[in-house]
């Protein structure tokens, strides 16, 4: 990383840092929302084979400004503040901020457009992977009679990571439906495509090309060869939300997910249990 780039990555967290302090407290029609989770994966490698599994522990501190709901325009923010510690492979422990202004539109009153650009900046226990992003969000969502509700999203997403073979720029389509059981119980399913650049790990024993301008380096963090190259990505989640009280809720998720690209298959299981407060 020159000179330049480090510099430009300390203005950025100051400003970002100063905005999230002294800007959203001041903002009306606003929520707070912070929270703790436990979770998994037993690929967080992206090993093509024996991959590496792993739990965690995050938290998270989250501001969120809706729609008021009082004209068919208005604008969104979401800025999230979170970091995790991993049990095993503590390198990957990580702190990030993420800062999303939007624009909502509600074309009809069953149905909402989002439209929010992002920025994030992400410090990693190895340093090869702490990255500045960007990108932009267009959801929808539609409320498909008094219980059932449906959305669809696409996301990209540009990080530059301090190594390169950890830097991508990723596309992702996502589809979703839920049901509200009650008031204060709900559950979804989802599915997610992707397609973009990801970093993977292998062993000795799995022959690998690098004649398609596959980058290469050697991970401390995971004590093997990691490569980029382009993979399709196909998960399926499944989620649900309790609201114990009006401001204590949990959440509850699971995903598979398939990594493929030119080298293999990269198959994985995760998931979480949260608990938060919205004040």
């Amino acid at each position: 990383m020159t000179f330049f780039e480090k510099r430009a990555r300390k203005i950025f967290w100051v400003h970002f840092f100063s905005l999230f302090v002294f800007l959203l407290p001041s903002v009306a029609s606003a929520e707070w929302e912070t929270g703790a989770k436990i979770g998994f994966d037993s690929n967080i490698d992206r090993a093509i084979d024996n991959g590496k599994s792993d739990s965690y522990l995050g938290a998270y501190l989250s501001f969120l400004r809706n729609p008021s709901g009082e004209s068919r325009v208005d604008w969104t923010l979401a800025a999230n503040l979170e970091g995790s510690l991993f049990f095993r492979l503590e390198d990957l422990s990580y702190g990030a901020l993420t800062l999303a202004p939007g624009i909502s539109l509600i074309p009809h009153r069953v149905w909402t457009i989002n439209i929010s650009p992002f920025f994030q900046a992400k410090g990693v226990g190895d340093s090869d992977q702490s990255a500045l992003a960007y990108g932009a969000k267009i959801s929808m969502r539609q409320q498909l009679g008094k219980d059932v509700y449906a959305g669809e999203y696409y996301i990209y997403k540009d990080s530059r990571a301090d190594e390169d073979v950890y830097s991508f720029i990723e596309n992702a389509l996502g589809v979703y439906i839920g049901k509200s059981w009650s008031r204060t119980f709900y559950t979804e399913i989802g599915y997610e495509y992707s397609h973009g650049d990801s970093f993977r790990t292998f062993s000795s024993s799995v022959p690998i090309g690098f004649g398609r301008g596959k980058q290469r380096r050697f991970s401390s963090a995971f004590g093997e060869e990691v490569i980029q190259e382009k993979v399709d990505r196909h998960s399926v989640s499944l989620s649900a939300g309790v609201d114990w009280t009006k401001s204590f809720f949990s959440t509850f998720n699971y995903s598979y997910t398939a990594v493929k690209g030119d080298s293999g298959s990269s198959p994985a299981h995760s998931g979480f249990i949260s608990l938060g407060y919205r004040f």
